[in-house]
């Protein structure tokens, strides 16, 4: 099992990748409203807002997307969902997606428990 995080720079893209996750079985996504440091720094101390990006009005927020996925097949089904919505992932401001490896999990609904080699 992987943790996906996803950091969403175009937030008004969620509910597209939201709605294709559903489409294709992926379950138990949580979001949370995130920011970045550039941003916090920048309403926190003026002086360096000439750090963050200057005439785009921009939301400062993203939004963060979790979710425990079962294998690398659907990691990469996940990364694909992504992609089809925000494009590349290597170009800029499009977003952050990385896994961790889960070694135990309690309150998460799967048919065989983590230690029995899920």
């Amino acid at each position: 099992m992987e943790l996906v995080v996803i950091v969403l720079n175009k937030t008004d893209l969620l509910d597209e990748i939201l709605t294709l996750f559903m489409r294709y079985k992926i379950k138990g996504a949580t979001v949370l409203d995130s920011s970045g440091m550039g941003h916090l720094i920048s309403n926190q101390f003026p002086m360096f807002s000439m750090f963050a990006e200057l005439g785009e009005e921009r939301e400062s927020n993203s939004k963060t997307i979790f979710t425990v996925v079962k294998s690398e097949e659907e990691r990469k089904e996940v990364l694909s969902i992504v992609e089809s919505v925000c494009g590349d992932l290597s170009e800029p401001d499009t977003a952050i997606f990385f896994s961790v490896p889960v070694n135990f999990t309690k309150g998460i609904e799967n048919e065989n428990n983590i230690e029995e080699g899920f």
